[in-house]
């Protein structure tokens, strides 16, 4: 079973680069860009919208434009659980028509894993910036 992971690069502060076994997702699935920014983040992967009330809850925004803008563009997927497994389907926007119809599966204790960790860099990076402000 592939293995989720990520990376951080210091593109808009701080972005997050989804991997399966060291593979950029958004180079997978055909996507113009890798990553996507810290402050759209709020628990584990982004939603869609990112703030507010999601219009679908299993919907995640994976990969976003390089200007850190998600409404400039992105990618996104669905994630669903099944059993043990977490499923990422259904790719949309900034993706390739072979992207779109791919799927990867995931051992739900390593989404949770990489979800909570992203999170935790997330909300660090945020009283970094509020410190640095005040």
């Amino acid at each position: 079973m592939p293995t989720l992971s990520y990376r951080c690069t210091k593109d808009n502060g701080l972005s997050f680069e989804l991997l399966v076994d060291g593979h950029a997702l958004g180079a997978l699935v055909g996507s113009r860009e890798t990553a996507f920014p810290y402050w759209i983040v709020e628990n584990g992967l982004p939603r869609w919208p990112p703030h507010g009330t999601p219009d679908e809850p299993d919907a995640r925004i994976v990969c976003v434009c390089s200007c850190g803008e998600y409404g400039c563009g992105h990618t996104q997927c669905r994630v669903a659980r099944e059993g043990d497994d977490v499923v990422f389907h259904e790719f949309k926007f900034d993706v390739t028509s072979e992207g779109a119809r791919k799927e990867f599966r995931f051992r739900a204790a390593n989404y949770d894993t990489v979800c909570q960790e992203i999170a935790e860099r997330a909300s660090q990076q945020r009283k970094h910036d509020a410190a640095c402000r005040g």
